[in-house]
């Protein structure tokens, strides 16, 4: 069973490296910035990828090779609105008969459908750090604020 997963450097730099093992100087450090939109998206899906991109660029939590990681933040929201709309539309529940002639309420198979794409969403979305318990995770990279790996990598040499 695997362990937790790896604190980002950055955060154990701010921490202290409480661990005190090892840290990666030549960390990868991908250019910040809104990847391009990809041009098979929707007119939705590309409405919901500007807005969260800008959103997140903004918060200082995105670079340009976290294309992936938003479009499939995007996919499963969109999957999640379009089955939350039919079953606004339909009702969660349905009435079927049975052979004997009693009548059984089944839920509407969207509604597993729905509650996936929740899972994968939830998911995505605490990766980013857009909730609120996620947010208290997350290390932004805002270009007004002093890198605290940089400085305490520095400081070493």
């Amino acid at each position: 069973m695997p362990g937790p997963p790896k604190t980002p450097t950055r955060l154990r730099v701010i921490n202290g490296n409480p661990s005190k093992r090892p840290i990666n100087k030549s960390e990868p450090k991908p250019p910040t910035g809104v990847p391009p939109t990809p041009k098979h998206f929707s007119k939705q899906e590309k409405y919901w990828f500007k807005r969260l991109g800008e959103e997140l660029d903004c918060m200082g939590v995105i670079t340009t090779l976290d294309g992936m990681a938003l479009e499939l933040l995007i996919g499963a929201y969109v999957e999640w609105r379009t089955h939350r709309d039919v079953l606004d539309e339909e009702g969660e529940t349905y009435t079927t008969t049975t052979m004997t002639g009693d009548k059984l309420i089944k839920a509407h198979p969207r509604v597993g459908m729905m509650a996936d794409a929740w899972k994968r969403l939830r998911g995505m979305m605490s990766e980013f750090g857009m909730t609120p318990a996620a947010r208290s995770k997350v290390n932004a990279n805002t270009p007004s604020e002093i890198d605290p790996l940089e400085e305490f990598l520095k400081a070493r040499d």
